[in-house]
């Protein structure tokens, strides 16, 4: 589930650019962190770094905007022997759906950064149909990609009518030892 979501200036960093970014591109940076050494919680934020505000289109949301589905991001893992596998956020609490699906928008202002708390446990991948992203031993190496949408989940009483971010962004690598 996801536990936390922040809006905050990117100064909330702590003044020192102390979290790895990966490249900006058209403005937009993503960072990859873990929350805690011992969970499987991970932190992912948006930055924006350019000179003119963006709209995020993140994913999927449920039940009016109650259930955030980033499902957007997808996390690349390579393991110590090169092995590499694709997982996407598909959170298995909601597996389908049987109502109204709207689009997961975040603007986001210059200067300004927008954090996602998420857990291994929240990731799929299709190729090897397994849910969580296991830990192999030794390094594993892991980076996510965004890659920007329109507006895809239009509802007649709440067309989006804005402008969205439509580049494909990489985070950092985030190395895990196990």
């Amino acid at each position: 589930m996801i536990c936390a979501v922040s809006v905050s200036p990117s100064l909330a960093w702590g003044g020192s650019d102390d979290v790895s970014w990966g490249s900006p591109v058209d403005g937009v940076q993503i960072s990859l962190s873990r929350t805690d050494p011992q969970s499987s919680g991970l932190q992912l934020a948006f930055r924006n770094v350019g000179d003119h505000d963006v709209n995020l289109n993140l994913g999927s949301m449920l039940a009016n905007g109650q259930v955030q589905l980033p499902d957007r991001i997808m996390i690349e893992v390579r393991d110590v022997t090169g092995n590499e596998r694709q997982f996407r956020f598909q959170d298995p609490t909601h597996p389908g759906v049987a109502g109204r699906l709207d689009d997961y928008i975040v603007p986001l202002r210059v200067g300004s950064t927008y954090t996602l708390a998420l857990a291994l446990q929240q990731f799929w991948c299709p190729e090897t149909k397994e849910f969580g992203i296991p830990w192999a031993a030794g390094e594993n190496r892991l980076t996510v990609t965004y890659t920007g949408a329109g507006s895809r989940l239009t509802n007649p009483d709440a067309a989006v009518r804005t402008t969205f971010w439509l580049g494909k962004a990489t985070s950092n690598t985030l190395v895990i030892a196990k």
